[in-house]
Order: structure tokens, then sequence, then C-alpha cells
């Protein structure tokens, strides 16, 4: 299922500048769309009158262009489109050539590097608002990982050889690329220090943390992926990440298949040093799997 975009006129009730916006002719996208209201909200509803244009998030609302003006917004909506994936298909595989840039609108997605044997080493997990790979370079690049849909996924598709000139074209592009790459490392190189200086049962402490809505002491949530996939992320065996579940019950966490509870977020918390790290739980040694 693929969407497009195209420039329109906000009504003038309310603003009068132009954005790009999502559109479709199927009027029965929202709801055949697996993602309900996730991903019927980022665009619009079947018709799409004028009127209504101003309530539709624009081209503009994905965090990476917040800052990008109206004539760079422009030229990246020509031919961008939204595509769905369903679980476990391939957007883009190692070794492939950079045919477009991808950001994830809504789902999950594995990004995987393929040894020549065949083995999958899932380096992280991308999600809403997260691009899926490096940019492509001016002269053609190669994918040097592959990207898996993990459960139902919306991507935002923009081709590559009109991203490049885009990003010649405007300073604030290349340096909005600069920054999601930089944040991208940043993200790498924690998930690395927590891999080389954490035990299993501080690596989950600190997963879980990420995950409780804040301002809240006592919450309850569903894993965002089976826990096959979360032991991967982690860097651990399932074997071990259940050992870690078990001895985080005396944390006042508790399980049931992907449903997650908390007696005391800040208990949990205070686990953690200033640094973020969570103090050795039962002294147990470091393991990596």
């Amino acid at each position: 299922m693929v969407w497009r975009f195209e420039l329109a006129q906000t009504s003038a009730k309310t603003r009068n500048d132009k954005h790009c916006v999502w559109s479709r002719d199927d009027a029965k996208f929202r709801s055949q769309c697996a993602f309900g209201k996730s991903c019927g909200s980022f665009g619009p509803a079947a018709a799409v009158g004028r009127e209504s244009i101003a309530e539709t998030p624009s081209l503009q609302d994905v965090g990476l262009f917040a800052r990008l003006d109206d004539p760079t917004l422009h030229r990246l909506s020509i031919d961008a489109k939204i595509e769905t994936f369903d679980d476990g298909a391939a957007i883009f595989r190692q070794g492939d050539a950079v045919a477009a840039f991808y950001i994830v609108v809504h789902g999950f997605v594995k990004i995987l590097r393929i040894a020549p044997n065949g083995d999958e080493t899932l380096i992280t997990i991308r999600s809403d608002g997260d691009s899926l790979d490096t940019p492509p370079g001016p002269g053609g690049d190669a994918h040097r990982v592959s990207a898996d849909a993990l459960g139902a996924v919306c991507a935002l598709k923009l081709p590559a050889a009109r991203f490049v000139r885009a990003m010649q074209e405007s300073p604030a592009l290349a340096d909005a690329m600069m920054r999601d790459s930089k944040a991208r490392i940043a993200t790498l190189i924690g998930e690395i220090e927590s891999l080389k200086s954490q035990n299993a049962d501080q690596r989950l402490a600190r997963f879980i943390l990420s995950l409780c809505p804040p301002g809240l002491d006592q919450c309850r949530f569903r894993l965002p992926y089976d826990k096959r996939h979360l032991a991967a992320q982690l860097g651990v065996t399932q074997e071990t990440l259940s050992r870690a579940f078990a001895k985080l019950r005396d944390l006042g966490v508790r399980t049931e298949t992907r449903a997650v509870s908390i007696d005391s977020v800040a208990r949990l918390a205070a686990q953690c040093d200033d640094s973020g790290r969570v103090a050795p739980l039962h002294n147990s040694p470091r393991e990596g799997g």
C-alpha cells in the first residue's frame, strides 16, 4: 500500500502557507490500516478536503525535517511515498544499491548484519521517526545493513537521487542529516558501553526504565516486541533474559508474556547510579549471553 505527497493550500480559516500532505484516494485505507489510529493519524482519512488540510500532518512533522524551509520540503515531497510492510518483510537488503532513503512512520524495524554464512546479527531496532540507514552518497552506495519489518510497519520512502540533490542544494537538510547521524552514533555508543559494562539484569532494568511513562511510580505497559527480539537487542540469550526478569521480581517488576507491571518505578530507578547505570543486582556476574 502506497501513499504519495501533494502540495496543498491550507484553509484560509487557519493558515495560509503551503504544506506537503499525505494524499490517497483509497477510502478504505483508515479501516484497513494495520496500525489503527497511529498510522491513520499521520496521514489523512480518505476524503481529505482542502478545509481539513490544516489538521493533516505535513512532511515538516517528520522530526528530521522540522527545521527545513518550504522549498526544500517541496523538493523532498516529489515522488515521496509511504509504504507499508508486513511482519518479516524486507525493506532493503545488505549489499543492495541504495535506491531510497527510509524513515519509520510507525512500527519497529530490525537492522541486521548478515554474515557470509547467512547468520544474522541484530544491530539495533528502529522505531517511529528513525531513519533506517545512512543517507546515500552522490556516487551511489550499497546498503551496509539489512532492514526487516518487526510487525507491521509504515515507512516514508524518499528516492535516493532526489534526496542527494536536495542535500547538495539545502544546507539545512545537510545539517539535519549530520545531526541525525550524530544522534545514531551516540545511541550505538551507549549500546556498546552497556554491552561491555553491564550484566544482563542491569541492561534489562535500564531498558524497562526507558519504557516507563513519566510521572508515574506504578505502571503497566506492553513490551514493544517479543522477548526473542528483546534478548537479541540486549545481547543475551533468551534463557539469560528469563533469569534477568526473575531477578527483577525482587524489585517489583512482574511480567506475563509481553505485559510488564512495575510496583515502584522510583525503587527500580534508585538502583541507577549518577551515570545512569543500574547497580548490580544479586551480585550476579556480567553475562554477554
